[in-house]
């Protein structure tokens, strides 16, 4: 495929409550515990507006029934756990953005089932995970602005997926490669992860498999590495 075998990529109080600093805990709790599985698997905005037809942002792409059909069951049928950054794209004065992903709507969905997720989910409010907002993922709560902690997400990081080890990438998969994927995956490599982003777990907002493969050949050797679903496949066994 003329990928790159292996794509790029404190403790800080977190609040209190269900949401706080950006974290929504889901009811089926799954927290990092040291495993014996060969990678770490983060999604990112795997949500009904960039995912599915009727959402604000939805293109027709080729990854969202692959990880439905495909990745998705093989998670599962390995007792492997999914790491989530879903958005809450509310908007706040003066911005007069239409909002997109907001909690309690349809939207903001995830398609991750919460057998095979992680929890807490983080919960961004700009295309870079290190950007959060007061409320984070709470329908009840009106927004706050975006504000930028990138120690918060760090602390996630640890909590959800652990320290940074060289022998367990974290293999990406989500929307939109070249938006909030590639956000990821730059944050990830600042903090010391080995990010890796699954080719055909991933597309580019427009949904077209050639500016995805351009992304994968002009970005991502600056920031980690690309793999393909055969090479997972492989390295899983």
């Amino acid at each position: 495929m003329g990928l790159s075998k292996g794509l790029p990529f404190a403790p800080v109080n977190l609040g209190v409550g269900p949401h706080a600093y950006g974290v929504q805990h889901d009811i089926c709790e799954t927290h990092y515990v040291e495993s014996v599985t060969p990678m770490h698997i983060l999604s990112v905005d795997l949500q009904n507006d960039f995912a599915v037809e009727g959402g604000a942002h939805y293109q027709p792409r080729p990854c969202v029934p692959f990880l439905r059909d495909t990745f998705l069951p093989f998670v599962r049928e390995r007792g492997y756990a999914v790491a989530e950054i879903v958005s809450d794209y509310r908007a706040t004065a003066p911005a007069t953005d239409r909002p997109v992903c907001v909690p309690g709507e349809w939207g903001y969905q995830s398609l991750i089932p919460s057998d095979v997720k992680r929890s807490p989910v983080w919960v961004k409010a700009a295309p870079s995970p290190a950007w959060v907002r007061s409320g984070a993922g709470r329908a009840e709560q009106p927004p706050g602005a975006p504000y930028h902690d990138p120690h918060a997400f760090s602390a996630w990081l640890a909590e959800t997926i652990g320290p940074p080890t060289p022998d367990k990438p974290v293999v990406l998969v989500g929307l939109t490669l070249e938006i909030c994927v590639l956000s990821t995956v730059q944050e990830l490599h600042y903090r010391g992860y080995r990010a890796r982003v699954l080719f055909e777990g991933v597309d580019a907002y427009s949904g077209d498999q050639g500016h995805k493969r351009a992304l994968f050949d002009t970005l991502f050797p600056f920031w980690g590495d690309g793999v393909s679903w055969q090479d997972v496949q492989t390295e899983s066994r």
